[in-house]
Order: structure tokens, then C-alpha cells, then sequence
């Protein structure tokens, strides 16, 4: 009852930021506008302290690489920082991410999109850093770590969703900002990222005088690769061999797939489920359904008798960072995954160019 009524509450919120929530949302925005300018001033306070040397910042000693963002969820900062993980293993580093563990969720969708990249977690970011570097890492992924600024990093990106980008926006608890656009100039590159069929060149234009000096670049961030859970389709799995790393919970082998024929049931708990929903249509599902949770919603056997009833025998079109939930909960012949495919459209030789100076710090 009282993680439902909290649910209930955080929803709320949520549609007052966006405007949706009548009189009362009205009322309540009203309400919060102290308690915004109390968050706005703690925030410069506390940056300011970091700026000036007057609390520690802690030097890892293998570069760190953050991928952050200045608003709550939506921006993709889970996808890029497992593309950046990528990109940094196939020049010849190792690389670890770190995560602050306040979502079970994205450390498990980190180990499925490269299950041979170690994931730390743990809000002391710091300990995390170290423990890689001892443990073999060459240089750390930071997902969501633009604000953590105890530990150093040698890159900053930033990552700006097109379709919620504003030059005025509310911060917390009034809105969904962490932080006003003038934070931007801290960055060392900024990602104007998309995931539907808006133009990013005029944001990235309003972004571009507010960041300064640091280069804008622009991501297409789309869902539009399908693919089936193994146990879908029949696949066996195979024990590993003695001493290697087996699959994390909620791993799944996945398959290539096409868009299911007929109607289908979308399925979603992710901070934009509207932009999952256009992909899904734009990538060939016949979309006659939806049920949405709250982001990092985590499913329950109850959750998944009303999804099944919900579906009626319809496909269930999910995301990859759903299905990492759900897999041992729900039938997997019964699902459709539609990952997310990360391009750097604009940017990508200047991101090669800045990877390229890591080097260890006591080298």
C-alpha cells in the first residue's frame, strides 16, 4: 500500500512538470516555486565549493570519462555511456562503468549490452574508481556523472534530449532539473541527442551559445533493432566454462528478429514512454495497446498476470531495459525487445580525438 500511494504521488508530480495535472498540479507548482529557489541556491553553493578547491575532489588513477545530464531520465545517458564503453574497448582500453546503484535496472542493462565490461556499483564512486583501476580497468565510464563531482574526470559529456529541451526550464522540485543551462559551460562536449522525427539543428544552435567554448554535437538515439529472447525461439543456453564470468541476473541471449505481425501490446517503465511508443510504430509494430509504468518500475508477479491479461494473446513489445526485469517473470515466447541504436550523426571525430589524450594519470 505504501509503495503504491508513493507511486501514486511521484506520478503526480510528474504531470505537473509537464503540465498535465489540472487545478491541483497548478496549485502545487505554485507551492514549490520556495522550494526551488532553495534547491537553486544549494546547487550553486555546492558547485561553487568543487570550482574553488574548497571541497576534495578525489583523482582515480586511470582516466574517468563521465556521460551526464542536467535533467531527470530521458536524455539516454544509459545507452551512450554503454556505446562509449564500447567505442573505448575497441581502440585497446578496458574499460569499467561505474554506477550509483539507485536503479537495479540500468547496472543490469549495462551488463547485457556488454557483458564483458565490468559494471562497480555503488553511490561512493570513488571506491568504485578504485577498485577497477585495481582490478585491471585502463579507464572509467562514469554513467550519470555529470553532478557527482567528488571524483575527477578527464571528460565531461553532457547529454541534452532535443524534445524536452528549454533555455527557461524549472528545476527541482518545481520541474525536472537538476541544474540550470549555464552548467553546461563545465562540460567538455555537450550530446544533443533525438529518438524522434524532430530537427536537433535548432536546440543544438540554443544550446551552442549557452554552452561557450565546449563543442555541441548531435546523437540519433532511435529504437529500431529487433530482437527475440533465445528462450523464445527455442536456443539453449550453455553452462560457461569453468572460470568464466556467468551471465548477470536478467541477462538474455538475444536473437535478430522482425517487427511481430498483427497488433501489438507496448510495454514500457522508462522516463519518455512516448518516445519508445513512436520508435515502435516507426520501426513496423502495428501499436493497438499501451501500458506504462513509472521509470525503474520493478515488476511484480502481480504486474505480470495484468500485462498478460492486458495482452490477450498479443505480442509485447518491451525495452531492453524492461526485459531485464521481466525475464524470468514473463514468457519469453510471448516478447519482443526493441533495443536502441546509439549514432554520433555529428561530433564523432572530435569524440575519437579526445579519447585518444587518455592516458594514466601516473604515467
Amino acid at each position: 500500500m505504501v509503495k503504491r500511494v508513493r507511486e501514486r504521488g511521484a506520478a503526480f508530480v510528474e504531470r505537473m512538470w509537464r503540465g498535465e495535472a489540472g487545478v491541483a498540479g497548478s496549485v502545487l507548482n505554485a507551492v514549490l516555486i520556495p522550494g526551488e529557489v532553495a534547491f537553486r541556491v544549494a546547487s550553486s553553493v555546492r558547485n561553487a565549493a568543487f570550482t574553488r578547491g574548497m571541497r576534495e575532489v578525489v583523482r582515480a588513477p586511470v582516466p574517468v570519462v563521465s556521460v551526464g545530464n542536467i535533467a531527470i531520465g530521458g536524455a539516454g545517458k544509459t545507452p551512450f555511456s554503454a556505446f562509449l564503453a564500447r567505442r573505448l574497448s575497441t581502440v585497446g582500453h578496458r574499460p569499467a562503468l561505474l554506477h550509483g546503484g539507485y536503479a537495479d535496472d540500468e547496472p543490469a542493462l549495462h551488463r547485457q549490452l556488454n557483458p564483458d565490461i565490468p559494471v562497480y556499483v555503488g553511490r561512493d564512486r570513488a571506491a568504485s574508481a578504485r577498485a577497477a583501476a585495481a582490478e585491471g580497468a585502463t579507464v572509467l565510464v562514469l554513467d550519470d556523472g555529470f553532478q557527482h563531482r567528488r571524483l575527477a574526470r578527464d571528460i565531461d559529456l553532457v547529454l541534452v534530449a532535443a524534445e524536452t529541451w528549454t533555455p527557461t526550464p524549472r528545476l527541482l522540485p518545481r520541474g525536472p532539473w537538476r541544474e540550470p543551462p549555464a552548467a553546461l559551460r563545465r562540460a567538455s562536449a555537450v550530446v544533443v541527442t533525438y529518438r524522434t522525427s524532430i530537427d536537433p539543428h535548432p536546440v543544438r544552435a540554443e544550446v551552442q551559445r549557452i554552452a561557450g567554448s565546449a563543442p555541441v554535437w548531435i546523437a540519433r538515439m532511435l529504437p529500431e533493432r529487433w530482437v527475440r529472447p533465445a528462450a523464445a525461439i527455442g536456443e539453449a543456453r550453455e553452462e560457461p566454462e569453468a572460470g568464466a564470468r556467468r551471465p548477470a541476473r536478467g541477462a538474455y541471449s538475444r536473437v535478430p528478429a522482425s517487427a511481430p505481425e498483427g497488433p501489438i501490446l507496448v510495454l514500457a517503465a522508462v522516463a519518455r514512454p512516448e518516445l519508445f511508443i513512436d520508435g515502435a510504430r516507426a520501426a513496423g509494430a502495428r501499436v493497438t495497446d499501451v501500458l506504462t509504468f513509472r521509470d525503474h518500475h520493478a515488476y511484480t508477479h502481480e504486474d505480470v498476470a495484468r500485462i498478460r491479461s492486458r495482452a490477450a494473446g498479443r505480442p509485447i513489445v518491451t525495452t531492453a531495459k524492461d526485459w531485464v526485469k521481466l525475464a524470468g517473470l514473463l514468457p519469453a515466447d510471448e516478447v519482443w525487445v526493441l533495443e536502441q541504436d546509439v549514432v554520433l550523426t555529428d561530433g564523432e571525430e572530435e569524440l575519437d580525438r579526445m579519447l585518444a589524450t587518455l592516458r594514466r594519470h601516473d604515467a
